[in-house]
This record gives C-alpha cells, structure tokens and sequence, in this order.
C-alpha cells in the first residue's frame, strides 16, 4: 500500500514553518507579535507549569525558555504544521464503495505515520 501511494502520487505532503518575535509575561504565557511590527501583539500561547508532584519548586513553563518582557530584548518562537493527508478522503471512498474496510484503515493508518515522519 506504501508502495502503491508513493508511485501513484496518491497523497500529497505539505507543511508550513514560522518563526515569531515574541516575549513571555508574568502569567506564563508567551506574546506573539507580528514579524512586520514587532510592537503589534497579534497573538498568546497560554503555557501550563509542570503539574506533576516534586519534591523542589521549580515547575517550569513554556514561557519560562523565552525571553520576559520585562527585559526589553526580542526573542523568536517558530511553529509549524505538517499533513500528509491531502487526498485521503478521496482514495478512502473508494474503498468505502468496495466495502473494504481494512484498506482504509491503512491508508489512514500510514497517511497518519507519514504525517508523523514529516513533522520529525
């Protein structure tokens, strides 16, 4: 099936990336602002602190790795999401017509791996 979806140019892989200047605040959240005009805050990413019992008190964040506005300096986050996906449904209807429950579940199952490679 691997095979027969790469040859056949069945499904198709696409990803997008960024990379953001950004700050954390005293809430443990991080400030995206826009690459254009850094003073335009076009977004938040609301982090969580550890949550798990400890015997220190040192439960890190996300926005504990990023820069704090507090310190005047710009710092960068970068993003991205990945899908190898594209045409799934198609092929899978196709198989839905036949009845062919195993090869749909195979096609979801390695479009879903390939999706995983990818973002690796």
């Amino acid at each position: 099936m691997l095979k027969q979806l790469i040859n056949e140019n069945l499904i198709e892989a696409r990803g997008i990336i960024g990379f953001y200047p950004c700050n954390s605040n005293d809430k443990d959240d991080i400030e995206i602002y826009d690459p254009e005009t850094s003073s335009n805050h076009i977004a938040t990413l609301h982090t969580l602190r550890q949550q798990l019992e400890k015997d220190a008190d040192n439960f890190l964040a996300m926005s504990d790795f990023i820069a704090p506005k507090t310190s005047e300096k710009t710092d960068y986050i970068g993003m991205f999401a990945v899908s190898a996906g594209f045409n799934q449904e198609v092929i899978c209807k196709k198989y839905e017509a036949d009845h062919d429950d195993y090869n749909i579940m195979l096609v979801k199952t390695l479009t879903d791996r390939l999706a995983e490679a990818f973002a690796e």
